[in-house]
């Protein structure tokens, strides 16, 4: 349901808040990104990504999108002075804004669609599931990292 769903778009932003502070404490792995270039991922994707996408599904009869990973040279240098604290409230200040946004769509709101280049045609609850597969991803990275 739509509530379930905006619960776990939700929830899931303080178990990665806390998996994050665990991994804090342990050496991080080498050759990968570190802590804080992972949860500014998070924090930029957020925004650039899954908020402007929900906004042109709003906007536009079925917009298109290619499978992008914006470059790390393109988002880094806005989030590197951040503190990793300041890193999760940026996060999950903008998580909020995105389910606020969803929390406001009328039925016919949720019946909006876009098309993926790699995972086909989806409506917003698709795009949601999405959201949340993406950010269970980065939630097994940081689980192991603390392990």
């Amino acid at each position: 349901s739509q509530g379930e769903m905006l619960f776990k778009l939700s929830s899931i932003v303080s178990q990665i808040g806390e998996a994050a502070k665990r991994a804090g404490g342990k050496p991080q792995p080498a050759g990968q990104w570190t802590l804080n270039m992972e949860i500014a991922h998070l924090a930029h994707v957020e925004a650039a990504i899954w908020q402007a996408r929900l906004k042109q599904m709003a906007a536009e009869d079925n917009p298109h999108w290619q499978w992008t990973e914006p470059p790390l040279e393109s988002w880094w240098p806005l989030f590197e002075s951040q503190s990793l604290e300041q890193l999760l409230a940026t996060f999950a200040a903008r998580r909020q804004e995105t389910v606020n946004y969803l929390r406001g769509l009328a039925e016919d709101g949720w019946k909006r669609i876009g098309t993926h280049a790699t995972f086909g045609e989806m409506d917003v609850a698709g795009l949601c599931a999405r959201i949340l597969e993406h950010d269970e991803e980065h939630l097994a990275e940081l689980v192991k990292r603390g392990e």
